[in-house]
């Protein structure tokens, strides 16, 4: 079948493969260049004829054949010596037990004789070979691509893994360090607490002790000075002059021992007072 699709395909002229084909009235192709030198060499002047069923024309126009054209085009593009010399392909087509191509567009295998030319049309079509190495070196390209991706991957979570622990270990080391920084301030806090508190009670004892020691002294001046009041008071109320003096001298004795302390007193209790007003 190969050959007869080679044989469709061939000049009858020049027994090749179409070179810009082209037809003139019958159902015959030739190739251009073919065809005008066949005609070359008749007379300049008289009919043409077609090689294959000599018919002839007396002004014939070639029309060239656009899709005679692609066909010789993509059946050039496909190695056709290749293709018959390889060794069948282990998974035919189930219509015929030849070998395969593979479109590597599609990524798909092609049966060169039974699918449609049209769904291949302007793909990379090349032999099951030639397919398996190129996409064996994709696979293996990308493959290295993934495990460079994974050890990098690796590496990343590694990473993180490790700092993971070690923030979890500087924050534990932190918080006790924390904690053992405020236990000392604080215990630092309750000693001077403490011996404030000391000093405050000793220092309000001694002066509640200075303060109760002056209140008994100064009552028992004040209760010496009302002593001594109420015996000027007596000596004032004698109404006779000759009792009034006889008197005297024990009187002013009995005075004088007053008199010294009412007069501190008296600047004493001046000051405190002055000292407490606002």
């Amino acid at each position: 079948m190969a050959c007869s699709l080679k044989d469709e395909l061939l000049c009858s002229i020049c027994l090749s493969i179409y070179q810009d084909p082209v037809s003139f009235g019958c159902e015959h192709y030739f190739c251009r260049k073919c065809i005008t030198e066949h005609w070359s060499r008749q007379e300049p002047h008289g009919t043409r004829d077609c090689p294959e069923c000599r018919r002839t024309f007396a002004d014939p126009l070639l029309s060239p054949s656009l899709k005679l054209s692609n066909i010789v085009e993509r059946y050039s593009a496909f190695p056709l010596d290749a293709i018959l010399n390889a060794q069948r392909s282990s998974y035919p087509c189930k219509d015929h037990e030849k070998v395969k191509l593979f479109c590597l567009t599609d990524k798909s295998l092609v049966c060169f004789f039974c699918d449609e030319p049209a769904l291949h049309e302007q793909h990379q079509v090349t032999t099951i070979d030639e397919a398996y190495e190129e996409i064996q070196r994709e696979m293996k390209e990308q493959l290295a691509t993934l495990q460079d991706s994974e050890r990098g991957h690796t590496e990343a979570l590694q990473l993180l893994q490790r700092q993971l622990t070690e923030t979890k270990s500087s924050a534990k080391s932190l918080r006790a360090t924390i904690g053992d920084a405020f236990e000392r301030l604080h215990r630092f806090l309750r000693e001077r607490q403490k011996s404030m508190l000391e000093e405050l009670e000793m220092d309000t004892a001694r002066k509640l002790s200075d303060i109760e020691h002056k209140i008994q002294r100064y009552s028992q001046q004040l209760r010496d000075v009302k002593e001594g009041i109420q015996i000027l008071q007596e000596r004032l109320n004698e109404t006779g002059r000759h009792d009034f003096l006889e008197g005297v001298a024990v009187t002013s004795e009995r005075c004088f021992f007053f008199f010294p302390h009412s007069l501190s007193h008296l600047k004493f209790g001046k000051a405190l007072i002055k000292s407490r007003m606002p």
